[in-house]
């Protein structure tokens, strides 16, 4: 963001729902990560894997590394006198790296995968003697199978601690100042608005607090300081670096023009999204909306295309996309039913032909889609 421009504000909400402002500042430093650096291995011992999970365990024993995406799994204690106490799990950018027959019992699999692990138990758990693990294809997608244990599911994850984040440009409230004066315990919790060039929020971050550790007049001069926040964001839900371009083209207000995402990679365009609107689609049944699908080459771009056509730049389709992983929403139909004119959708059908999010793994991203959008009373026209 540039210098001059307030960029972001600092955010605390009470329990009626009224929000209090802290401090506007013009700029933050710490709030983009590359994700690489935290990535995991985990062994899951003894799965007995299902659908995708397993082909692509197959897979791995005959070749190579296969990349799978979202995974997610619940531990369940054996032991425990609730049964439905158990511990959640979430896994991104898996990668299936070994693939072998069960050390205990050679009828199941041992898998080794490597991914970031952006939930999981705290670390002070302390993990069950005896588990029963059950796989979901992502969030609250369908079953892919179970496992007797997760071996590093438990125990303290890379770097937990908080990312400090630093206030540049800072204009702080009263409450911030008293807060500064006389630092409380722990801090209190806030939320980072994101603010274009007209002040108009574009984006908010949780996870976020007012336990200051220094504080200095800025460089930007005037009465401005900088403040470094212990109890900034947590690392592994920070954006990566490639979203820093996104943020620059919101900051100059929500976009006029059509495909101004086109140019970002996968990260950049998953990151435009959430800049985006929300939008349910033409509110009058018939209406046909004209979807430009030259640069839907992975699955963000494919949202990003659709929310253009339904709602125009800047927007997105209101729609549980989980439910291709078995979401048991099912899926959310339109307001009204609209007909989608779906151009160059041979770039689609191409690209994502090996990505694959179903239950079993053999249909590939595009083939589903469709059919899925056509079942929630939409027509599909292909050119």
């Amino acid at each position: 963001m540039d210098e001059g421009e307030d960029g972001s504000l600092r955010v605390s909400e009470e329990w009626d729902g009224e929000q209090t402002v802290w401090a506007r500042c013009v700029d933050v430093d710490g709030l983009f990560m590359d994700r690489a650096a935290f990535r995991e291995r985990l062994t899951l011992l003894g799965c007995a894997a299902t659908g995708r999970l397993l082909k692509a365990a197959e897979r791995c024993a005959r070749n190579a590394p296969v990349p799978f995406g979202e995974l997610h799994f619940t531990v369940h204690d054996v032991d425990a006198e609730d049964p439905y106490t158990y511990d959640y799990c979430a896994l991104d950018d898996v990668v299936v790296i070994d693939s072998r027959p069960g050390a205990e019992d050679p009828r199941l699999l041992d898998l080794v995968v490597e991914c970031v692990v952006t939930d999981g138990p705290p670390g002070y758990r302390k993990e069950p003697a005896r588990t029963d693990v059950a796989f979901l294809n992502g969030t609250s997608g369908g079953p892919l199978g179970h496992c007797r244990r997760v071996e590093g599911a438990y125990g303290d994850r890379p770097d937990p601690a908080p990312r400090p984040v630093r206030l540049i440009g800072c204009e702080p409230s009263p409450n911030m100042v008293r807060r500064l004066v006389h630092p409380g315990g722990g801090g209190d919790h806030m939320k980072l608005w994101l603010l274009d060039r007209t002040g108009r929020p574009t984006a908010v971050d949780e996870h976020i607090t007012a336990d200051a550790d220094e504080c200095r007049p800025s460089a930007l001069g005037g009465a401005l300081i900088d403040v470094t926040l212990k109890g900034g964001l947590f690392r592994r839900l920070l954006p990566p670096p490639a979203a820093r371009p996104v943020w620059d083209v919101w900051h100059e207000g929500p976009p006029r023009e059509r495909n101004a995402w086109a140019r970002f990679p996968i990260e950049g365009r998953s990151e435009w999204l959430r800049f985006t609107k929300v939008c349910g689609g033409p509110e009058e049944p018939g209406t046909v909306c004209e979807m430009d699908g030259r640069y839907a080459t992975d699955i963000p771009g494919l949202h990003c295309a659709i929310g253009e056509a339904v709602g125009g730049p800047g927007h997105r389709w209101h729609q549980c996309w989980n439910a291709l992983r078995g979401c048991r929403c099912g899926g959310e139909a339109p307001s009204a039913p609209f007909t989608l004119v779906w151009h160059a959708a041979d770039v689609a059908r191409q690209t994502l032909a090996g990505v694959s999010v179903d239950t079993d793994g053999e249909v590939g991203y595009f083939d589903a889609v469709v059919p899925f959008l056509e079942r929630m009373g939409i027509t599909v026209v292909l050119r």
